[in-house]
C-alpha cells in the first residue's frame, strides 16, 4: 500500500504519466539505471519509454570529448643508484653476527664508520696463525744453526783427513831400500786410505753444502705458508669492519627469514644486502600496477605523484620503463605485480627519501573526440541494456537505448544511438519527480 500511495503521489504532479499498479521505480546500483520492478505476479523490466520534461532540471547537450581515464597506483621512493654494502664472504663460518650499524636515516660521510660484524672467531685464529709463524721462524732458525754446526764438524772432518793424508805422504815418502818391505808396503797402504778418507770427507762437505738451500727451504716453506694464512685472516679482519664507501643516508636492508629490515644481532649470509647507501640526487618511483591496468600504460607516459610524508605536495614524471614479469610486492605480501619505474622531471632532495610512500595518477586516454554524456545521464535495465532520455519536444522525452564505449570517472563514450547537439536528462533516481 505504501508504494501505491507513493506511485499516485508522484501520478499527481505528472501530467500523462502512466502509472500501472503494484510497480515502482528502482535504481541498480550501477552507473545510475532506472529500473521498474513489478511487486506481483507479472513483471516488467522495461522501462517506461517516454516521460514529461522535467521544468527544473538543467539539461545536458551531447558534445564530443575525450575520454582520459586516471590510473591510481601506490609505489615508493628509490635512488637509481645506490651502493649496497653486502655481508663479506670469509673463510671462518657461513654466517656472520651483526655487532654494529650507523642509525637508519643518518647521513654518513665517506670513511665514517657504518657496520662491524663479529670478529671474536677471527681473533682467535689470528692468534693461532701468528703462533704458527712464529714456531716457523724458531724452526727456521734452528735448522741454520744445526746446518751450520754440522758444516763445521764436517770441515773439521776435512781438516783431519787432510794432516792424516800429509803425514801418510811422510812415511810413504821414505825411500825403500831404508826400510823393511813389510814397513814400506805398510806405509803406502797407509796413504791410499789417507787420500780415500779425504776425498770421502771432501764429498760430504760438498753434499751438505749442496743440500742446504733445500733443507732451508722446506721450514722457508712452513713459514710461508703461515704467513699467508696471517694475512688472509687480518684481511677477512678488515672486511668485518666496514667504512661508508660514499657520502649518503643510511638504508637497512631486508631481513626476508624474519620478515622485517636487517637489526643489530642478525646473522646474516655472505652476500646479503645488510646496508644501502643511495645517492638522493638520482631519486625515483617505484610503482606497483595490477595486471589489470598494465594494459593501459605505456612508457613514455606523463603522470604526477605525491607522497604521503609530504601532504599537499605533488611532482611530475613520466613512466621510463615497465616489467614484463610480475614478481612479489614486498617479502611480507603474496600479491603478484608489475613494477612500474617513474623518472622525476625534477629531484627535490631536500623532501625526498627512500621508502617513502607515493601515489602515483596517470592519465590515460581512452577515446577521443567521441560522443560522451556523463554517468548520471545514463540508466541500465534489468537486462544490462543501457539507455539516456532525451528531449523530442519542449514537454515530453522519450527513452533511447544506447550502446557505450570506453569510460572514465565522470564521462562515458557513446558509440551509437545519440548524436552531436541532442538534448538529454537525468535519469529518474527513486523519490524523485521530475519537477
Amino acid at each position: 500500500m505504501r508504494f501505491r500511495n507513493l506511485i499516485l503521489r508522484v501520478g499527481s504532479n505528472i501530467d500523462k504519466l502512466a502509472v500501472m499498479t503494484g510497480v515502482f521505480l528502482m535504481v541498480s546500483p550501477g552507473v545510475g539505471a532506472a529500473q521498474l520492478v513489478e511487486t506481483g505476479k507479472e513483471k516488467d523490466s522495461t522501462p517506461k519509454t517516454s516521460r514529461p520534461r522535467p521544468r527544473l532540471e538543467e539539461p545536458y547537450v551531447v558534445t564530443k570529448n575525450d575520454i582520459v581515464k586516471t590510473i591510481l597506483i601506490s609505489g615508493e621512493m628509490v635512488a637509481e643508484r645506490s651502493r649496497d654494502i653486502s655481508c663479506p664472504r670469509i673463510r671462518s663460518g657461513f654466517s656472520s653476527m651483526v655487532t654494529f650499524m650507523a642509525d637508519e636515516g643518518s647521513n654518513v660521510r665517506e670513511g665514517d664508520r657504518i657496520l662491524e660484524f663479529d670478529s671474536s672467531d677471527l681473533a682467535s685464529s689470528k692468534a693461532e696463525a701468528e703462533r704458527k709463524l712464529d714456531e716457523a721462524k724458531l724452526s727456521i732458525r734452528k735448522t741454520t744453526a744445526d746446518l751450520s754446526a754440522l758444516r763445521c764438524d764436517l770441515a773439521n772432518g776435512v781438516a783431519q783427513a787432510e794432516g792424516r793424508l800429509k803425514i801418510a805422504n811422510l812415511y810413504a815418502g821414505i825411500p825403500r831400500e831404508l826400510l823393511p818391505s813389510n814397513d814400506y808396503q805398510s806405509y803406502q797402504v797407509e796413504l791410499e786410505r789417507a787420500q780415500l778418507a779425504l776425498d770421502k770427507a771432501k764429498e760430504q762437505l760438498k753434499n751438505h753444502d749442496d743440500s742446504v738451500p733445500a733443507q732451508l727451504g722446506l721450514v722457508e716453506v712452513e713459514k710461508t705458508q703461515a704467513e699467508l694464512e696471517l694475512r688472509k685472516i687480518e684481511s677477512d679482519l678488515t672486511l668485518l669492519q666496514i667504512n661508508a664507501p660514499q657520502n649518503g643516508i643510511v638504508i637497512y636492508g631486508d631481513n626476508w627469514r624474519e620478515n622485517r629490515k636487517v637489526q643489530v644481532g642478525d646473522a646474516v649470509y655472505p652476500g646479503m644486502p645488510v646496508i644501502s647507501l643511495p645517492d638522493l640526487s638520482t631519486m625515483q618511483v617505484v610503482g606497483y600496477v595490477y595486471d589489470t591496468e598494465l594494459q593501459y600504460l605505456r612508457p613514455g607516459m606523463s603522470c604526477t605523484f605525491g607522497l604521503d610524508a609530504v601532504p599537499g605536495e605533488s611532482w611530475a614524471g613520466k613512466i621510463a620503463s615497465l616489467t614484463s614479469v610480475a614478481g612479489r610486492k614486498g617479502f611480507a605480501s603474496d600479491h603478484k605485480v608489475f613494477k612500474a619505474i617513474i623518472q622525476l622531471d625534477k629531484q627535490d632532495t631536500s623532501v625526498m627519501r627512500p621508502g617513502m610512500t607515493a601515489r602515483v595518477e596517470i592519465p590515460v586516454t581512452m577515446s577521443t573526440d567521441v560522443s560522451t554524456v556523463p554517468r548520471e545521464y545514463l540508466g541500465q535495465d534489468s537486462q544490462g541494456l543501457y539507455f539516456v532520455w532525451k528531449e523530442e519536444d519542449p514537454q515530453y522525452l522519450s527513452l533511447h537505448y544506447v550502446e557505450i564505449g570506453s569510460h572514465s570517472e565522470d564521462l562515458v563514450e557513446i558509440v551509437s544511438g545519440l548524436t552531436e547537439g541532442e538534448v538529454l536528462y537525468r535519469t529518474i533516481r527513486i523519490g524523485e519527480s521530475s519537477k
